[in-house]
């Protein structure tokens, strides 16, 4: 299941009638119905961008595998156009799939601790997608978390850029009767262990410990240490209280002496003009009907509102059967779940008109195989056809994490090489927050005995704060791999990769 996390609270409004636009910077592409709107926000999220990386020691001009899309709506309504069960008070969402890693943002600006005009959601799950991008590794939850909502609060002021300023949401819960939970359970759980009235404490703490830490450099050099020591095995409290010095109720006492003082911010002066390169174009007409329950498909439709979803599909595409968007979301929903010969002849015909139409070539190379009959040699075939189109889609654009997982699905039948293996590598490069190809190349890497690399892919994962059957498995193949080596099995694995070390400098404050 694709990951998904939504924190702030918004009051909605109504949603505009107007055609949907595309700007694409350096770094993102953002849809919206408002040139402003897409421009405005692009242009946000670039200078946000910029920060983490002048803070980080990235280039400013370093280029990214994968812009992030995100996708700006007005209501809950919309919202629920992609996440049909969407909750009251989402401010947007964050998801990852092998189709895609995209956002789903509602715009508004009206949250009474909002300093960034409810956009404090995106920012917090950019970082971790920033993070994913170029310092994977194991960290514990609460300096995952902590570190998000830390960066969150940026103020992005037009002559200096202030951080680590007062997370004021956070801040109140701490200050509310019950609002803490024990240090032990911060330093030592994930938040999906914890009840939902404990999930607001343990943000707020992690919050505070995180920037606890990076406000003083004393206590963000002993980060790394600590960090390794969990990382190898140590339990967290004791190894808090063995390079820190404190146990769970002392740091709380340091933690609530320290919230009840000015808490310090750093202000970086700009170093140039706020305008970012972009390019604003117009999406058909059909994008107003479509373009959200595109997004809804690469998530994957339950069997139980398929029915009503091919429906409603069906539908809008009717209004512009010539119109190739609508076409292209019809044809995926028809091969997933319902006429599938119907959909393979509309992707025959796009494919007619543009041999080179990436999607329709993906989409039908995901349809041959998804329909592989049982047979080994019919199999063989729908396979073999599958992995055709998939070479062809790649010709077109070779950096899709899409085509090329495809690609290596449609090989599957085939005794694994390092080539292969390397193929499934590559795609977890370009999308790294995907969980499911995180899984994919480890048991590859596996499969040609590179044991070292299959554990530098399956730690990130292994160590995400939410939990889920992604990260169950990635455990529980660090342990497999952990028992077959005679290495100390644990749940917090150790990390391999340089990026580790070069994250663990980051997050040290440096």
């Amino acid at each position: 299941m694709p990951a998904l996390t939504a924190v702030a609270l918004l009051a909605v409004g109504s949603p505009a009638r107007a055609e949907w636009l595309r700007a694409e910077s350096d770094h993102f592409v953002v849809y919206g119905r408002s040139e402003k709107s897409v421009r405005e926000y692009a242009t946000m999220l670039e200078d946000f961008d910029s920060l983490l990386r002048r803070l980080h020691g990235r280039p400013k001009d370093e280029v990214t595998p994968r812009k992030l899309p995100v996708y700006l709506v007005s209501d809950l309504r919309q919202l629920r156009r992609v996440i049909p069960k969407a909750k009251e008070g989402m401010a947007g969402v964050y998801l990852s799939s092998v189709p895609e890693v995209f956002v789903v943002a509602i715009r508004d600006g009206t949250g009474e601790f909002d300093e960034n005009k409810g956009d404090d959601t995106v920012l917090h799950e950019y970082v971790h997608h920033f993070m994913l991008q170029y310092y994977p590794s194991a960290y514990p939850a609460w300096l995952v978390e902590g570190y998000a909502e830390y960066y969150m609060t940026a103020d992005l002021a037009k002559t200096r850029m202030v951080v680590g300023g007062v997370n004021r949401g956070r801040a109140y819960s701490l200050t509310q009767p019950g609002g803490w939970i024990p240090m032990e359970d911060v330093l030592g759980k994930r938040p999906g262990a914890l009840k939902e009235r404990e999930v607001y404490a343990y943000y707020a703490q992690a919050w505070l410990l995180t920037h606890y830490i990076l406000s003083d450099p004393a206590r963000h050099k002993l980060l790394g240490p600590y960090l390794n020591s969990v990382r190898s095995g140590d339990d967290p409290v004791k190894a808090w209280k063995a390079i820190y010095g404190d146990d769970p109720e002392g740091l709380r006492r340091k933690l609530q002496t320290y919230m009840n003082r000015p808490i310090p911010a750093g202000a970086l002066p700009r170093t140039g003009a706020l305008d970012p390169a972009m390019t604003v174009t117009h999406l058909p007409p059909s994008a107003d009907d479509l373009i959200l329950e595109g997004q809804r498909l690469k998530l994957g439709v339950p069997k139980e509102d398929q029915a009503e979803t091919l429906a409603e599909i069906r539908a809008a595409a009717a209004k512009r059967p010539k119109d190739r968007f609508s076409q292209l979301v019809l044809a995926k929903a028809e091969t997933a779940f319902g006429d599938r010969k119907a959909g393979e002849a509309i992707l025959d015909d796009l494919l007619a008109a543009d041999p080179k139409d990436e999607d329709a070539l993906v989409a039908l190379g995901e349809s041959r195989l998804a329909a592989a009959p049982d047979d080994p040699v019919q199999r063989a075939a729908a396979f073999a056809q599958a992995g055709k189109l998939f070479a062809r889609a790649f010709k077109v654009d070779p950096d899709n994490p899409e085509t090329l997982h495809g690609y290596a699905e449609a090989r599957s039948l085939e005794p694994m090489t390092e080539a292969m293996a390397d193929i499934r590598v590559r795609a977890v490069v370009l999308a790294p927050q995907v969980g499911h190809l995180r899984l994919d190349a480890a048991r590859a890497l596996i499969q040609v005995k590179d044991i070292e690399t299959a554990s530098a892919m399956l730690t990130p994962l292994a160590s995400n704060p939410h939990g889920g059957g992604e990260v169950e498995a990635a455990q529980a193949m660090l342990k497999s791999i952990d028992a077959k080596t005679g290495d100390k099995a644990s749940d917090g694995p150790k990390s391999t990769d340089k990026a580790s070390a070069e994250g663990d400098k980051a997050a040290s404050g440096s």
